[in-house]
Parts: C-alpha cells; structure tokens; sequence
C-alpha cells in the first residue's frame, strides 16, 4: 500500500490557496433600482451631504481622503456612462455613507499533518470592514439606484477597494455613450 506524505512545500501551498480563498469571500456588494426604470433620462448629477461613520481611533486616512476617492470613483464611473457632473439643478444627486470598523478572524486550521480535529494549529488576520452605502436619488428625492457593500479591506487598500465597489455598482447602470466618428 503506498503512504501518503505531504511535504511542507505541500503544506504551504494549501495555506496560501486557503487564504486566497478566504479574501476572495470578503467582499458582498448588492444593487438595487428598478430594472425597468428610464435611466437614459437623466444627464447630469451632483453630490449631496454624505457620512463617513468610522470611529475616531481607528482611522487610517482622513475623512476628506476618503471623500475624495468615492467622489472620484463615483465621477469616473457616470462620466463613462455619458453624464455630466454639474454643481446645482443634477438630474441625480449623489450621496453615501462610508464607515470602517477594525476586525480580526481566528480559526483552526485543519489536520493538515494533525490529528483529525486537532485545534493545536490555528491562523489569524487583522483586517478593516468597510461599509459603503452609493444612493441615486433624483430631482423629487426619489431613490433611484443603491449600492450596498460591505469589503474587507487589508492594509492601505482603501481607494482600490473603493473604486472596485463603485465600478462593480455601476456596472449596470445605462450603457456608456458611444461617440460619433467625425
């Protein structure tokens, strides 16, 4: 009968994959809005008073920092899709909440060369969950499209995390204006 051995190089590379797997799950990011609603309606858009809701002693960037990447994030993305940010009277006005929380995961590895449900080995990560809230509310303040997510955010990845949210979120939002050959 052959015996199986797994070799530390083995070993290691299970825990990369398991890692890899576990950041793959941390982020859930939702859409709402009427599927039948007319969005090619609307051209411009505007920012309205938003919420950054982290406490004090675990911020890592300042509040305008943060301001500044969703605003950004939030540009671009309407700016693809063929609007125009105006400063009064948008068609859509743009607000959020954004807060961040430290957390932090322990588990039990697993029998990897153990005995089966051996809890003697077990890894932890230190990490941020952020919550983003992205509302499209029109002229009359009718909520119009939602982003809701929730990501966990490790070390100084905030404004990528930030603009993958705000990309994903959009993603569906009308289609990008095609520009004419001249």
């Amino acid at each position: 009968m052959p015996s199986f051995r797994i070799s530390l190089d083995m070993k290691f590379s299970v825990i990369v994959l398991f890692f890899i797997s576990i950041s793959a799950f941390g982020q859930e990011i939702k859409v709402e809005y009427d599927k039948k609603h007319d969005f090619t309606k609307y051209k411009t858009f505007s920012f309205g008073e938003s919420q950054v809701i982290t406490p004090q002693d675990q911020k890592q960037v300042s509040d305008a920092t943060i301001d500044k990447w969703i605003k950004n994030g939030v540009t671009r993305e309407l700016e693809f899709k063929g609007l125009k940010r105006a400063e009064a009277n948008a068609d859509l006005i743009v607000t959020y909440a954004v807060g961040t929380m430290a957390r932090s995961d322990m588990q039990a590895i697993g029998p990897l060369g153990q005995t089966p449900g051996s809890t003697a080995t077990t890894w932890s990560r230190n990490y941020n969950q952020t919550s983003l809230i992205i509302d499209l509310n029109d002229k009359s303040n009718f909520l119009v499209w939602r982003i809701n997510s929730v990501a966990d955010v490790v070390g100084a990845e905030g404004e990528r995390t930030i603009d993958m949210i705000v990309e994903r979120g959009f993603k569906k939002f009308a289609k990008p204006v095609r520009k004419k050959k001249g």
